[in-house]
């Protein structure tokens, strides 16, 4: 009879500790009372015990785990858990690019003449062939002053692969399934044969089902979900929701394998002397709207993040986050996005929703992409009268300048390499912590961030600036207005000038150009000064504003011609607080093709302190 504990403790997982929880079980019984379990074979035993135990432990809480989407890290079951909340995880996504193309012959072709869909584009970037194909056909241009044109032609990257099944309701394990891993599914086009040898049906395509409410018994729509095996799988109604297959009938798909963002940015330097794209030969191809879009396969960390913001959305854009829900889900080159209502605007916009987003390459995304997406998705799933408005995110460039003072002592690095790590370092955390919606500068953080980037770092000095730019027109009379959406720095009245600063463009005066560049005067007016034997002279006393309290600045009036130092306007200004914040569309970035942007000295101290 037992005479001491009898009760185990079952609330430790430890596997230590569930051995010691056995031993004072079995100790407490009266055969066991003066056993040696340290010295004994049972020791063995209680070892074998205890590690099954902690063995099924773990495994019963992994299981656990993979029951909750918040938990899961297997794939298999992320994506089973989000099919129950109605969503796919989206595919490899090809870009778009929007080109020109002139052929070299206008021999026999008419007027009725269309580019066809799927004809095939070439180009090469950074060495890699890509193929792009005409998304949808284009009527020919006959009246072009240089030869035959084609207008506005949208291309999407990628390579047509087709594939085919024939249905058999016998087989309830066949499946489906997409045999390339890389296909991009909003390509995808699905046709139903009644069978091999009769095509009937086939000129009917398939849609894909997404609004139950809109489905009949005879709709023809099919579903599609990404299976266990990782390949996404088609399937089809069951004649209640949506049409059901009948046995011999051969369904045929067609579809882009697309290389997702390694496509992006194609374009975006063609010249005349360097066309991006090629077709046929004679014939020209300009791109009016560098490819953009591509996009990596949704992966884990995402579907758990977006599958309940779909669940939410249900498919409708009411709210922000409906909103929200739809284009990240949809549209996956999305890096950040920005949402508020037209009543808000400034001037109001009443009756719009105004969305403004950042795409994961580059920085804006092409107009003809913005009206895409406001009229295929948004205007579809929006509340009946409700505008949607896209607009480019309004980017503020910060500039950079640390002079960082480190123990010659104690540094392990060289002075240059010691400043690479330091410029490397702030890079790294602007691209971490800045360049999204809503993310604004925190200087304490920082400048912290600079003094921990090396041990031997005693302190630093840093200055930021803002910078905003403007591209010109070619001589006409032009005026443009700034927001720094910032408070400037001004101290007081009629401090020294220079505190907003353009860069240097030349103007036309009386067909007399002239280098120039506009500054402020100290009391909320934009002057303009002239370079003459490299030194500046006031030639406009008056040619704009400052609001320092409301970080604008207007400038008008000026025939620009072109920029100087750049292509562009660019005027710079200090803030007013060392913290610079990012509202609604506004974006802090730093230019990664301005090696000025991020400037970083050294001085040398032979003290600890």
């Amino acid at each position: 009879m037992a005479t001491g504990k009898t009760n185990l403790t079952i609330n430790e997982l430890d596997f230590d500790t569930i051995k010691s929880n056995l031993k004072g079980y079995l100790q407490g019984q009266t055969a066991f009372a003066d056993y040696n379990f340290e010295g004994a074979g049972i020791n063995i035993l209680l070892d074998v015990l205890a590690y099954n135990t902690h063995y099924e432990a773990f495994y019963n809480n992994m299981i656990a785990n993979e029951m909750f989407l918040d938990s899961a890290v297997d794939r298999d079951n992320l994506v089973s858990i989000a099919k129950h909340l109605g969503y796919t995880p989206s595919s490899v996504r090809g870009a778009e690019a929007i080109v020109n193309i002139t052929l070299g012959s206008t021999v026999g072709y008419g007027g009725d003449y269309y580019l066809p869909r799927g004809e095939v584009l070439s180009t090469t970037k950074d060495g890699i062939a890509y193929s792009f194909v005409v998304k949808d056909p284009v009527q020919i241009d006959l009246t072009a002053a240089n030869g035959y044109h084609f207008s506005d032609v949208t291309l999407q990257q990628g390579k047509i692969r087709s594939t085919s099944f024939l249905y058999d309701s016998r087989d309830p394990d066949k499946k489906m399934l997409i045999p390339d891993e890389d296909v991009d599914t909003s390509t995808l086009s699905v046709r139903v044969q009644t069978s091999t040898s009769d095509d009937t049906g086939y000129t009917n395509s398939w849609t894909l089902g997404s609004n139950f409410n809109d489905l009949t018994a005879t709709s023809n729509a099919y579903f599609l979900q990404e299976s266990k095996e990782g390949q996404f799988e088609i399937y089809f109604g069951d004649g209640v929701i949506g049409k059901a297959l009948e046995d011999g009938n051969l369904v045929i798909l067609s579809y882009l394998i697309s290389d997702g963002e390694a496509a992006n940015g194609i374009g975006r330097n063609d010249t005349a002397s360097s066309r991006s794209f090629s077709y046929g030969s004679g014939n020209t191809v300009v791109v009016s709207s560098e490819s953009s879009g591509g996009s990596a396969r949704e992966d884990s960390a995402s579907i758990r993040f977006r599958a309940p913001l779909g669940y939410q959305a249900q498919n409708r854009a009411v709210t922000v986050r409906d909103y929200q829900s739809i284009l990240v889900s949809d549209y996956p080159d999305i890096e950040s996005v920005s949402i508020w209502g037209g009543e808000d605007a400034d001037p109001p916009e009443f009756g719009s929703v105004i969305i403004s987003f950042k795409p994961q390459s580059g920085l804006i995304i092409p107009e003809a992409r913005k009206e895409s997406i406001a009229k295929s998705l948004l205007e579809s799933k929006n509340v009946v009268g409700i505008r949607t408005k896209i607009i480019d995110p309004d980017y503020i460039y910060i500039r950079v300048a640390s002079d960082i003072s480190y123990n010659v002592d104690t540094v392990s690095l060289s002075d240059a390499a010691l400043k690479t790590l330091v410029k490397n370092n702030v890079e790294s955390w602007i691209s971490e912590n800045l360049e999204k919606f809503t993310k604004g500068l925190r200087y304490s953080k920082f400048v912290k961030m600079i003094d921990d980037s090396d041990s031997s770092i005693l302190g630093n000095e840093t200055y930021i600036t803002m910078e905003k730019r403007y591209t010109p027109d070619d001589n006409v009379n032009q005026s443009f207005k700034m927001d720094f959406g910032n408070a400037i720095y001004h101290p007081h009245q009629g401090h020294m000038a220079g505190e907003v600063k353009s860069t240097k463009f030349e103007i036309s005066v009386q067909d007399t150009l002239k280098t120039v560049f506009v500054e402020d005067d100290g009391n909320g007016t934009m002057r303009m000064m002239e370079f003459i034997d490299g030194d500046s002279v006031l030639l406009d006393s008056d040619v704009g504003t400052v609001d320092y309290v409301k970080g604008t600045v207007s400038v008008s009036g000026l025939n620009i011609q072109r920029g100087v130092d750049y292509a562009e306007v660019r005027v710079r200004a200090k803030p007013s607080n060392r913290d610079i914040d990012s509202s609604r569309n506004s974006i802090l970035v730093v230019d990664p093709d301005d090696s000025s942007a991020i400037a970083i000295t050294s001085e040398v101290s032979t003290t600890g302190y």
